[in-house]
């Protein structure tokens, strides 16, 4: 089994560029089950963040699919407008692959250097891989090696002399135009995890802080602490009263257009910023030219001072993460037992729904319901079976794999 991966990022990619190629989460399901379905692939995970695109895939032995031809279908980009995307493209396979994904998920490839936003990102791709079942076994164990090694190099070494996350720089640089922010009223547009961080942060700071929510969901958000939920429809009229503006949501379009701020802005001249923290961009870039206003985003906050960067640390990072990469790579000895493997999960998955079908009976669920929750069923059972065989296998000698295995596949048929 082949793993490579196809990217674009910071350090190729302008923001304009990394538009193009970004995902929002429903996008990105909706691409990873195409690659599995439409392309030939074994599995995909897809990381999409405000820095970085990034597909990977694996694939069974001799079949190397054209990785950009995927994501130009995917992204559905015309064939005649592909050639001034080429330089944009990174691809990468084995080790040095891996290497990447463990270094990104540490930080040490974020424009803010060491930042540790992008581990919960990846997290949070190999979830939704999971979840759309796009994930196998490989790219699984990859990620959360990836995953395992991040939080190892997070909890004993300090990379940076500071704390530093996109939420923090755009903070600094808020401040750097109104330094006493507790006399200032802030719009945070986008109430997920980094809109919360940056709403928490200028109410620290004694801003008056609003959030929005949007209308038929108001009951189900916790906001942060002294901040007040506005409803998102609303938006445009509330900013006449912000002196801070900020963006961070997953929407594929503009959350704030320059023609309807006009009305907005006529009631008030006093200077604002507007900050997109968002890929694709939330603020439409018009809005940067209108009087008094500075736009602020993700290329231009001033990010990955080199300063920052403690060369001891650095080294003892690395060593971490190549500790984890050997593990993965030993882990490849198991790939001629995979089928096997699988056999047995879908055997002890199989076993299980047979076992559960009066149960089920009594629920008196709907047929499309009831085939749902098999299915689903069915999922965490692999998982589950796989989880164990994986630890098993690694708490046994090597001699005794195929005498173990082979008993273990005809005890569950």
């Amino acid at each position: 089994m082949n793993i490579r991966m196809i990217g674009i990022d910071h350090e190729k990619a302008s923001l304009k560029e990394r538009e193009m190629f970004a995902f929002t989460p429903i996008q990105s399901r909706q691409a990873m089950e195409a690659a599995v379905n439409n392309y030939g692939v074994e599995g995909a995970v897809i990381i999409s963040t405000c820095n970085r695109t990034e597909l990977w895939v694996s694939e069974n032995e001799g079949s190397l699919v054209n990785l950009k031809e995927i994501l130009y279908g995917l992204k559905r980009i015309e064939k005649e407008d592909r050639d001034k995307y080429e330089r944009l493209f990174v691809i990468r396979q084995s080790r040095e692959a891996f290497v990447h994904l463990f270094q990104t998920a540490c930080g040490l490839k974020s424009q803010i250097w060491g930042e540790s936003q992008i581990l919960s990102q990846i997290k949070k791709a190999i979830e939704e891989a999971r979840e759309t079942g796009t994930a196998d076994l490989y790219l699984e164990k990859l990620f959360q090696m990836a995953i395992t090694s991040a939080k190892k190099v997070k909890t004993q070494i300090q990379l940076t002399t500071t704390d530093v996350s996109v939420a923090t720089k755009a903070l600094e640089r808020i401040q750097e135009v109104f330094p006493d922010l507790g006399e200032k009223r802030c719009l945070v547009i986008g109430n997920g995890e980094m809109g919360k961080i940056v709403a928490a942060q200028l109410a620290d700071c004694g801003a008056e802080v609003l959030i929005t929510l949007r209308q038929r969901k108001h009951g189900a958000y916790l906001l942060p602490k002294q901040c007040t939920g506005v409803d998102y429809e609303k938006r445009h009229t509330v900013i006449a009263d912000m002196d801070v503006v900020v963006s961070v949501t997953s929407s594929p379009h503009y959350t704030i257009k320059a023609d309807a701020l006009i009305p907005a802005l006529a009631q008030n001249h006093r200077p604002r910023i507007f900050c997109d923290l968002a890929v694709p961009r939330d603020i439409e870039p018009k809005v940067g030219d209108m009087e008094n206003i500075t736009l602020l985003d993700m290329d231009n906050l001033g990010l990955g001072k080199a300063e920052l960067r403690n060369q001891n640390a650095l080294a003892a990072a690395y060593e971490i993460i190549d500790e984890h990469i050997d593990k993965f790579i030993e882990s490849f000895e198991i790939r001629s037992y995979l089928p096997l493997l699988q056999s047995i999960s879908n055997s002890t998955s199989e076993r299980i729904c047979r076992n559960l079908q009066k149960d089920l009976a009594y629920l008196n669920l709907s047929d499309q319901d009831k085939a749902s929750f098999e299915n689903r069923l069915a999922q965490v059972a692999e998982k589950a079976v796989s989880s164990v065989l994986f630890g098993f296998r690694d708490s046994i000698d090597r001699d005794l794999w195929d005498e173990c295995f082979t008993n273990l596949e005809k005890v569950v048929r």
